[in-house]
This record gives structure tokens, sequence and C-alpha cells, in this order.
């Protein structure tokens, strides 16, 4: 019994524990050796990759790709159709607004017809005065004012001489005054042909050159003289010839 307990009491331990416990007292004053990782030197990372290794297999690869192709005609055709449904509204859009001015302008136009055949009658009357109004201006586009013009040939009769006969010569609406044939002569719209009769020669020509103040005077001329034995006169016929100014224009003066 004493043996046994003078004996050292031993436990198990590893055998690099045994080893620890059996260094000799001297080394557990000695400095402890810590294991601190040594620094790597700096080396850029564009020098040094990190190795990967890919073991999905080839299907796996080409199945993705498949899947992004696929989700991006997918995606071009959302946009085209987009685009489509846009168009299309817009074109409805519009087709509905032109329907809409159509149907305005036809229900004006209506309107204005309806209130047309309302005043039918007005619109005649209208027209039919245009047309009296227009065959007026024609047929008095020729006309003269014969009372002024005789009125001033028999003014300027000088004293002695009095007009016996007179023929009147003019142009109509439908008809062109015929011209003399006779050179330097203007042009004219009516002829006055004079039987005067004058106790003195002289007289004669003295009117004529006062005949040249009338209105639309173009020329005159003295046809013939002859001497009247029984009564001592002498006769003479006077041509006078009006031009354009001679027209009183009183159904084309509204028109100007």
């Amino acid at each position: 019994m004493t043996s046994a307990q003078n004996r050292p009491l031993t436990l198990p331990f590893s055998k690099r524990a045994g080893r620890a416990r059996s260094r000799p007292a001297d080394d557990a004053t000695a400095p402890v050796r810590q294991n601190v990782p040594k620094k790597r030197p700096a080396v850029s990372g564009s020098a040094v990759r990190e190795p990967r290794v890919n073991l999905l297999p080839t299907e796996v690869h080409v199945d993705r790709r498949e899947r992004t192709t696929a989700r991006r005609a997918w995606m071009g055709v959302l946009v085209a159709l987009a685009v489509v449904v846009l168009a299309t509204g817009a074109a409805i859009a519009r087709q509905i607004d032109s329907a809409s001015s159509l149907s305005a302008a036809q229900e004006a136009t209506s309107s204005l017809l309806a209130q047309q055949q309302r005043y039918s009658e007005v619109r005649s009357a209208e027209a039919d005065t245009k047309v009296l109004q227009s065959a007026q201006a024609v047929g008095g586009s020729t006309e003269i004012d014969w009372d002024t013009a005789l009125s001033g040939i028999r003014g300027a009769l000088p004293e002695g001489v009095s007009i016996s006969a007179m023929t009147i010569d003019s142009a109509s609406p439908t008809q062109a005054f015929e011209q003399s044939s006779v050179p330097l002569q203007g042009q004219r719209v009516a002829t006055l042909s004079l039987t005067v009769r004058t106790a003195t020669i002289p007289s004669v020509p003295d009117w004529n050159d006062r005949l040249s103040a009338l209105p639309g005077y173009a020329d005159s001329t003295i046809a013939s003289i002859s001497l009247n034995a029984d009564t001592g006169e002498y006769s003479a016929v006077v041509q006078v010839n009006l031009d354009a100014d001679a027209y009183d224009g009183k159904y084309t003066k509204a028109d100007d």
C-alpha cells in the first residue's frame, strides 16, 4: 500500500503532449514561437488571376445561350407589337377625326342647300335681273344721245343758215358701222347727212368749222353746194362723222 501511494500519478496524454511535458525545465523559460503567416509579396491583380474551373456540361451553356436569345427575340416581338398597336391607335384616332370633320362639313352643306332652296325664287330673280342688265348694256353700248348732239348742231348754225333735211346712219350692237375708204380718215360710229339752206356760200364753211366742238366729233365734209334759181338760195349737203366718244354709256357706267 505504501509503495503504491508513493508512486507518482501518471495521466494519459498524447504523444505530442508527452513530448512537451518531457522537455527539460530549462525550456520553460525559452520564448514561445508563434505561427505568424508569412507575408506574400504584393502582386498586381492583372498579373495573377484566381484559377477557376468550370465543371458545367456544355449543354448547360448552350441552353443558357438559347434562353437568352429567346428572351431577346420575345422582347423584340413585344416592342414591335407595341409599335404596331400605337400606330393602329393613331390611325384609328385620325380616321375618327376625319370622319367627324366630314360629317360636320356634310351637315353644313346640307344646311346651305336647304337655305338656298328656301330662297331659290330670289336667286332666280337675281339671275334674270343680271341677264337683263347684261342685255341692256350690250343693246345700249352703241346708243348716242341724239338730243344733245342735235342741239349742239343747231346751236352751231350761223345766222341765216337753216337745216332743211337730215339723214342719220349709226352703228348697231349686232353690226359694225361701215368705215370710209378714204385714206387718213378716222374711225366713225355714226354719220349725219345734213341739208342746209343759206343766202350766202361763206356761211356754210363757217358752220362746218363750228361743228368741231361737238362731243364725239370725228370730221365733216361739204358734199355739195347748189343754187336754187327760183329762190336765190344756196343748198348745201354736209356730212358730219362721229366717233366712239359720242356714245352716252348710260348702261355701262355702273359697271365701270
